[in-house]
């Protein structure tokens, strides 16, 4: 456990628990292998829907397939876990898990493929463990691609309010110095892209409205501030510190912004891989 965790941890006891799954999943999901990222031709087949707003991983031309490394990653992640000492609920969850896919490969590239899909066809079994895992294996087997990606888009030729890679709704933005004043940049909680948004706007129900959006500075959390909307009554998490910015956005360090925003009445609409 790095030193930037263990202080946060230190000043956040309640993440403890949590904290311990999801390293023990980081860990599961570090061995398995990556997929290549697309060549030079699939980006340029991929352009003009890039241009149309199309995220990559929804795109009918250049998608990368990640359907095998993915399965294999996922495979794997659940057999680790399946050993490792967990919470009661979740290793119930994994144990199921694994018996559900043991001897059926195609089974298991159908569960990647309805982690890809963001929920549009019927749920297997365990969806929210499913989702959480399946997304933290695909998250390895996507870095390349994300890098590559990030490299290779135009970033205000983007401006939507989707994860250009996979098409989630941000979790969390950052505030980071730019040319003229502040910059936002969202992160996606599912495959870890991050891009630039505009600085003010709702990207939930696309408000612009100044007086409609308020911000909600976290009393005892320096830097951590809730962006509510008016308009849907959604909340953006938003990170406007400097210092941990990794760790900030990861999304399950900061759900203790989520529990807040709840008490007050607003709705989390961002796509999110942890339940309240």
């Amino acid at each position: 456990m790095d030193t930037e965790l263990q202080d946060w941890l230190r000043t956040h006891p309640y993440l403890s628990r949590i904290a311990d799954v999801q390293g023990r999943v980081e860990d599961a999901a570090a061995r398995a292998e990556a997929a290549p990222p697309p060549a030079p031709e699939q980006w340029e087949a991929y352009r003009a829907e890039y241009g149309r707003g199309v995220a990559l991983l929804r795109a009918e031309q250049g998608r990368p397939d990640v359907a095998a490394h993915g399965a294999a990653a996922l495979e794997q992640v659940i057999a680790a876990l399946d050993a490792a000492p967990l919470p009661d609920a979740v290793a119930a969850g994994v144990r199921e898990l694994k018996e559900r896919f043991a001897g059926r490969p195609a089974d298991l590239r159908g569960a990647v493929a309805w982690v890809l899909d963001g929920e549009h066809a019927e749920a297997p079994a365990q969806p929210g463990l499913l989702r959480y895992l399946g997304w933290s294996a695909l998250r390895r087997v996507l870095a390349p691609t994300v890098a590559a990606f990030q490299a290779w888009r135009d970033e205000d030729g983007w401006m939507h309010a989707h994860c250009p890679t996979c098409a989630a709704r941000p979790v969390v933005a950052q505030l980071v110095p730019a040319a003229a004043g502040r910059e936002r940049r969202l992160a996606c909680g599912c495959c870890g892209t991050r891009w630039k948004f505009r600085r003010i706007g709702c990207p939930y129900c696309g408000n612009a409205t100044a007086e409609k959006i308020d911000v909600f500075e976290v009393e005892g959390e320096d830097g951590l501030r809730l962006d509510v909307c008016q308009g849907c009554n959604g909340y953006l998490k938003t990170v406007a510190r400097e210092g941990a910015p990794d760790l900030l956005l990861a999304d399950w360090t900061t759900l203790q912004l989520d529990a807040l925003a709840r008490e007050r009445g607003y709705k989390r609409l961002g796509t999110s891989l942890y339940e309240l």
